[in-house]
């Protein structure tokens, strides 16, 4: 899929707390294996926590889009330094807001 969604996307996978703070909409909801249902700063608290990401595969992309929203489904294998490769079934909603893009919902589950 060509759309520039996937970029921003990736780039949550990758690009660490600041990329976070840029896409996340403060009503952001986050279903995440181990800390659970997070919502807003919680979620960035959260990402603050954890090691980054190194890279990301998006797998069996699937997109809906209007021209307000897309929603995002893809399984996901990500690796982090000195860790084995972690494999989920995603989904992203993306609201725009003010013509910029923003995260509204984020879900994994875990595949192995």
């Amino acid at each position: 899929m060509t759309s520039p969604i996937w970029t921003l996307e990736t780039a949550l996978w990758t690009g660490g707390l600041p990329e976070y703070r840029k896409s996340l909409d403060p009503s952001c909801i986050a279903v995440l294996p181990g800390p659970g249902i997070l919502q807003g700063e919680a979620i960035l608290a959260a990402f603050e926590a954890a090691p980054r990401w190194r890279e990301v595969d998006m797998a069996g992309r699937h997109l809906a889009e209007t021209d307000a929203l897309c929603v995002l489904g893809y399984i996901a294998t990500a690796s982090r330094e000195g860790a084995a490769p972690w494999r989920a079934a995603c989904s992203s909603t993306w609201a725009r807001r003010d013509n910029e893009w923003k995260i509204v919902q984020h879900q994994q589950t875990p595949l192995d």
